[in-house]
């Protein structure tokens, strides 16, 4: 009989039956890679991780609408201390899938667009705040009048957006963006924080959250950046404010230390900023 196989494989009846057969359990034991896809496996890993350390977006000399909502204010404290990172928070694999899907859906609104001026992409923005300059939005619908955010994220991520909608994070960064927009003549009246199903194989689960555009949200996200930057002003400035002092000085919100780049346990003993408490 004829193989479905993929390309370049030979099998028994056996092998195909088990090949498209059931989808094997979570538990199952894993087949032990050849030498030779465990040399390539170390290399494209070690590949990976110098690219992607390569073009962080911790190495901004300035912040970034998706920033400046986090309830911590310690964490943004350290961000304009500029003190060195000791938690990457995971491999980066995640934000890569999401940098090559923004540049795929960048590339889709462009052919949806076909010249019509509806949609903007990838607009440069800039805010009244020399702490947080600038930022780029992903779409702007000049239809609809949203600024709209893309967010490739896991099952648990999308269940929290669907339930109880976006973090102050990302909804702070939203409205960030509307304010940048309306700055440089664009009509806003939306924001749109985009649910995209990173571990699917189907948008079927792709959900959409939307309110109006309040400017007052970004404003008050700038000014509280500004307090904080006058406050390290007042303690000595970049050069001047030990970890200690920081952490002495600005409140902490332990929500979310798993993804802060200063957070380590152990951090008094070896040499870290933030240990995630008070």
């Amino acid at each position: 009989k004829s193989s479905n196989a993929p390309t370049g494989t030979t099998t028994t009846p056996e092998a195909e039956e088990d090949w498209f057969g059931s989808r094997p359990a979570r538990r199952a034991v894993v087949k032990p890679m050849t030498p030779l896809g465990q040399e390539i496996t170390h290399r494209i890993k070690e590949m990976f991780h110098g690219y992607t350390n390569r073009m962080e977006r911790s190495q901004q000399p300035t912040l970034g609408p998706s920033q400046i909502g986090t309830p911590c204010d310690r964490r943004i404290a350290l961000s304009l201390l500029r003190y060195p990172t000791v938690n990457p928070g995971g491999d980066n694999w995640a934000s890569f899938d999401g940098t090559c899907g923004h540049t795929g859906f960048e590339e889709m609104f462009v052919w949806a667009d076909a010249g019509s001026g509806r949609y903007a992409n990838e607009q440069r923005l800039t805010f009244p705040n020399k702490h947080v300059p600038k930022g780029t939005t992903d779409v702007i619908d000049r239809t609809l009048l949203y600024v709209g955010d893309f967010k490739f994220m896991g099952e648990w991520s999308l269940d929290k957006l669907k339930t109880v909608g976006p973090s102050p994070t990302y909804r702070v960064q939203a409205h960030t963006y509307a304010l940048g927009a309306t700055i440089r003549g664009e009509k806003i009246k939306h924001v749109a924080i985009i649910g995209l199903p990173r571990d699917k194989s189907n948008l079927d689960d792709m959900y959409v959250w939307t309110e109006e555009y309040d400017p007052r949200i970004a404003r008050e996200a700038l000014a509280r950046v500004d307090r904080i930057g006058d406050r390290l002003e007042l303690l000595g400035g970049p050069d001047g404010v030990p970890a200690f002092e920081v952490g002495a000085q600005f409140d902490i919100d332990n929500s979310d230390c798993r993804f802060c780049p200063f957070h380590m346990k152990n951090a008094a003993s070896e040499g870290g900023v933030c240990n995630g408490r008070t």
